[in-house]
């Protein structure tokens, strides 16, 4: 049986991965041993499924496509960086602002409905972000922490988020390819042109 590794995302606009491509080019210098995420891959994660049996990918679609549905478009801001990880820093992320509490209620109500389907929702609580750059070893990367500070005051832009996208993430060797499967417009917003 064939199964997927799905998530379902929020993309920032082409002028806010330009931007951020810009910054990280001048981050990059402190943390060099870091796994840097391709510009074309950074995205907001609502949903992480993991692997999905392909025959329960209709429904995955139909139940986040109702949940879209139901929830007006939003503006997102992206500025300001942190780590994820305390004094092991594994992660660093660029911060987002704006209508955080709707796309929290979003991420909530598609976490509820993917449920029938086999997800189990994260206990912890959601932390709206956009993945920058993971630590290469399992000790951290402190060169994370000096990133994040050369990042602090950037902004990056917003967006007019108007659907939600479900991804598929192919493993290679060469890194994970994230290839849209559908968008899902969230209500009152006309289908996206792409």
């Amino acid at each position: 049986m064939r199964s997927r590794r799905l998530f379902l995302a929020v993309d920032p606009s082409e002028t806010c991965q330009a931007k951020i491509a810009e910054a990280v080019s001048r981050a990059r210098t402190s943390a060099p041993r870091a796994k840097w995420v391709r510009t074309e891959g950074i995205h907001v994660t609502l949903v992480f499924l993991g692997a999905v049996a392909e025959e329960l990918v209709p429904a995955v679609v139909a139940n986040a496509e109702a949940v879209a549905a139901r929830h007006a478009p939003l503006t997102l801001r992206f500025e300001g960086a942190g780590c994820f990880g305390g004094r092991k820093p594994r992660v660093l992320w660029a911060g987002v602002e704006g209508d955080v509490p709707a796309l929290g209620l979003v991420q909530k109500e598609l976490s509820e409905a993917l449920v029938e389907v086999g997800y189990v929702p994260e206990e912890r609580v959601f932390s709206p972000h956009l993945t920058l750059a993971r630590a290469s070893g399992f000790g951290g990367d402190t060169g994370l922490v000096l990133a994040a500070r050369s990042l602090a005051g950037e902004s990056f832009g917003e967006v007019d988020v108007r659907e939600i996208v479900l991804y598929e993430s192919v493993l290679s060797p060469a890194g994970a390819r994230y290839e849209a499967v559908t968008r899902l417009p969230l209500g009152g917003a006309p289908p996206p042109l792409h």
